[in-house]
């Protein structure tokens, strides 16, 4: 069965700032393919039969949004149980009901887990760093950041992406307002028009890849 993933990727300053801290992990902790590619998970992995209605749903939901979510990047976050190391992420309220609004619609088809039915106020929003660690390298690590200094950053995401087997199917562009084909989502020229956008936003949200 195929597994899917809601996620948002993130661009420009923010994903640099992120890969470069998985990559001092790395050296420094030596993880390997422990470390993950920086987005922001909305929901998954999961399975469906029933891959159009999913693609329906998730098109229809961001088709139906009124505002372009944000979210702030801030400091470092644990999950003791799974030892996974995360930058947390704070969702505005648009964000927030986004990702609570695709989980509810989806839920009847595909096999989500608990946490991705958790409220749109009891969902943890994060960028998961590094995972399935062994416990004495997860304890070296939360020592190890105990004196690194917060990510501090405001954002759009720029795009929500449902994947199937770790490919893009189809990726919502919130500031052209449209959905991507796997094609124009990994265009450069759509990607710089999104950029010419946000430079007129003139909030600093526009740096480039």
């Amino acid at each position: 069965m195929a597994h899917y993933l809601i996620d948002i990727r993130l661009m420009g300053s923010v994903k640099h700032q992120i890969r470069s801290l998985s990559n001092h992990l790395n050296e420094k902790f030596n993880l390997g393919d422990k470390l993950v590619v920086p987005h922001i998970t909305l929901a998954g992995p999961f399975g469906t039969q029933d891959e159009a209605k999913l693609v329906e749903d998730f098109t229809r939901i961001c088709t139906g949004l009124h505002a372009i979510p944000k979210y702030e990047v801030g400091g470092y976050g644990f999950f003791d149980e799974t030892r996974v190391v995360y930058v947390t992420i704070t969702p505005d309220e648009t964000l927030r009901q986004f990702r609570y609004q695709v989980a509810r619609a989806i839920t009847p088809y595909c096999s989500l887990r608990d946490y991705d039915q958790d409220s749109a106020d009891e969902f943890k929003f994060h960028s998961t760093l590094a995972m399935k660690l062994d416990w004495l390298t997860f304890q070296r690590i939360k020592w190890y950041f105990r004196g690194q200094e917060s990510v501090i950053y405001r954002h759009h995401p720029l795009r929500a992406t449902l994947l199937r087997n770790s490919r893009i199917l189809c990726e919502y562009d919130f500031v052209q307002g449209r959905m991507l084909s796997r094609a124009q989502a990994m265009s450069k020229a759509t990607r710089m028009r999104d950029f010419d956008i946000l430079k007129v936003w003139d909030d600093g949200s526009w740096e480039e890849e």
